[in-house]
C-alpha cells in the first residue's frame, strides 16, 4: 500500500429501492466508460450522516429524499496517482432512503463528476451493469438477506 493520507474521509450513500429498482447515479467518461454508483458522497464540517445524504440528494438525483437507517458500513481504501502515488481510507455508510412517490428521475444542480443521468434499474440486472464501487452490486443484491451484515469491512 502507498503512503496512507491521514485522516479518514467520510461519505454516505442513499440507498433507494422501489418496486424491485433501485435508483442510481449514471456516469460516463473516457477512461471508465458507463458506470453506476449510488447518490452521495462526502460529510461536510457539522453534519450528521442523515444531513449529508437528504443533501448530496438535492445536489445530484434533484429530490429530498427521507432519511432512514444505515444498512452498511464499510471500509474503503483508495489508491489515488496525482500528485504522487497515495491511499485514501474511506468509510462508505450506506442508508436506506426514500424519494417522494412523484419523484421522476433527473439530475440535480450539482451533479457527480462524470454524471449524465439518473436510472432505476432492476435489482436483480445489477449483475448485467458496471457498478461503482465493485462491492456495491454484491450489496445491493443481497440487501434484504436475512444474512447480510451491516459492517461488511474491508473491501475493495
Amino acid at each position: 500500500m502507498d503512503k496512507l493520507q491521514s485522516g479518514i474521509r467520510i461519505t454516505v450513500r442513499a440507498v433507494i429501492v422501489q418496486d424491485g429498482k433501485i435508483l442510481l447515479i449514471k456516469k460516463d467518461s473516457q477512461e471508465d466508460g458507463i458506470r453506476y454508483t449510488l447518490p452521495g458522497g462526502a460529510l461536510e464540517s457539522g453534519e450528521t450522516l442523515h444531513q449529508a445524504v437528504i443533501r448530496e440528494c438535492q445536489e445530484e438525483i434533484n429530490t429530498l429524499v427521507d432519511a432512514y437507517d444505515v444498512l452498511h458500513i464499510a471500509d474503503f481504501f483508495i489508491p489515488k496517482f496525482d500528485p504522487q502515488p497515495y491511499t485514501r481510507h474511506q468509510l462508505e455508510v450506506l442508508i436506506q432512503c426514500q424519494t417522494p412517490a412523484e419523484y421522476i428521475p433527473s439530475s440535480g444542480p450539482d451533479p457527480d463528476k462524470h454524471q449524465v443521468g439518473v436510472e432505476w434499474l432492476p435489482v436483480n440486472e445489477l449483475a448485467e451493469h458496471t457498478i461503482s464501487p465493485n462491492f456495491f452490486a454484491e450489496l445491493l443484491v443481497n440487501l434484504h438477506s436475512q444474512t447480510h451484515n451491516i459492517y461488511v469491512g474491508s473491501v475493495t
